[in-house]
């Protein structure tokens, strides 16, 4: 496909927080990809880069969008060692697409995302990661190999295709959480693990949150090696949980379930099979459905004074919380209320002991009061070093952020 071929009108389907581009492009090779972008940079278009389209909202507001350059002609599964735990996939397709068909050979790609449409290069443009983060990480610490469309034209390639081979492996890991505003992610190389044979979970409710931090920190100092271990707090008679969950072997399976058991104070039940998929699905989609979605971090040893802050925008800003959190200390937090109470819990937030406070969704009214992406921090003067040498034209992503 030629470069011209790959534009189309913008339609109302292709709006990017509120906004609707004159153009789309829609390129069916990496070559027709980098050469979309060189056209966008030569004109000084500005450009958003979509995969599904799941996390549009995200970020400002644009200041002005000229292009909207999708990923949905590029849905390859390009390779799958499965001898190697490792594969090859292009940007534009589906993490749920992915699993299934690595599923074939016992294995997976572990990443958890609330959204069915969300695509591999999109979850790794915002470095998007669930509670299977706990033992597995990030997707940048999953990714050995990445190719990337420049805004010069250039298709350039970085990494390798087997674990031990990590050249270039910090390309991959910049463009993880880069929102699209360095380069256009074409494909990738993923580290996979087995499915496990079996898994159990232990959810643990209480009403002190002093009691489940003491028992977040008596499981983390244990032996027992969780798949993921959670906390959820939200309003409500039991206003706390803990998550525990274990993937193994059935025997080893049962005994860190049974200590993990003994470990809590909090009144326990086990869960298997459908409920326990169902327990940690809607951990995974708790935060997307209020008025506004914000990611927090904290230090793991500052998890009790992050819940008490909880309490205290519930009381004090009259904002309704859902909150779940990994215990290696990042989460996120469902809000609803009225724009002034949500802008207040947000700063509230940000005096806290929650040292990295994003506002992911939100209306625009919301969005104009507080920054979307906080007070500005050291590394912003690197940051914006990289952009210029990524994209001279500053075309990328529309003023939407990070950088």
């Amino acid at each position: 496909m030629a470069v011209s071929d790959c534009f189309r009108p913008g339609t109302a389907a292709d709006r990017v927080d509120g906004e609707v581009p004159p153009q789309v492009a829609e390129p069916d090779s990496p070559e027709a990809f980098a050469g979309v972008l060189a056209h966008a940079s030569a004109e000084r278009l500005a450009t958003v880069i979509r995969g599904g389209g799941t996390k549009l909202s995200w970020g400002r507001p644009p200041d002005n969008l000229d292009l909207v350059v999708s990923t949905t002609r590029l849905t390859r599964l390009i390779a799958h060692r499965h001898g190697d735990l490792t594969a090859t996939v292009q940007a534009g397709m589906t993490l749920r697409d992915l699993n299934v068909a690595l599923g074939a050979e016992r294995q997976w790609l572990p990443i958890d995302s609330a959204f069915d449409h969300a695509t591999i290069g999109g979850i790794v443009a915002t470095n998007d990661a669930g509670p299977s983060r706990h033992r597995h990480g990030t997707p940048r610490d999953l990714i050995i190999g990445i190719t990337l469309a420049l805004t010069d034209g250039r298709l350039v390639k970085a990494g390798g295709t087997v674990v031990k081979n990590v050249a270039g492996y910090d390309l991959g890991k910049l463009m993880s959480g880069s929102h699209g505003t360095l380069a256009g992610i074409v494909d990738m190389t993923f580290k996979l693990v087995p499915i496990p044979q079996t898994s159990a979970t232990l959810v643990a409710s209480y009403a002190d949150a002093g009691a489940l931090a003491r028992d977040v920190a008596a499981l983390d100092a244990s032996q027992i090696e969780p798949a993921a271990f959670d906390i959820r707090s939200e309003d409500g008679e039991t206003p706390l949980q803990l998550k525990l969950r274990v993937a193994t072997s059935p025997a080893a399976r049962d005994a860190q379930i049974a200590a993990a058991r003994a470990l809590v104070s909090g009144q326990a039940t086990i869960l298997t099979d459908t409920a326990e998929r169902e327990t940690w699905q809607a951990q995974i989609d708790a935060p997307w459905h209020g008025d506004a979605a914000v990611r927090l971090s904290w230090l793991p040893t500052k998890l009790l004074h992050v819940l008490e802050t909880l309490v205290e925008i519930r009381r004090t800003d009259r904002v309704s919380v859902t909150f779940v959190g990994r215990v290696i200390g990042t989460g996120l937090a469902r809000l609803s209320g009225d724009a002034r109470g949500l802008a207040a819990a947000i700063q509230r937030l940000r005096s806290s002991d929650a040292g990295n406070v994003v506002l992911l969704r939100g209306s625009r009214e919301l969005k104009e009061t507080v920054d979307v992406w906080g007070v500005p921090r050291s590394s912003d003067g690197a940051v914006r070093s990289l952009k210029r040498m990524f994209d001279p034209a500053g075309i990328l992503n529309a003023a939407r952020g990070p950088i």
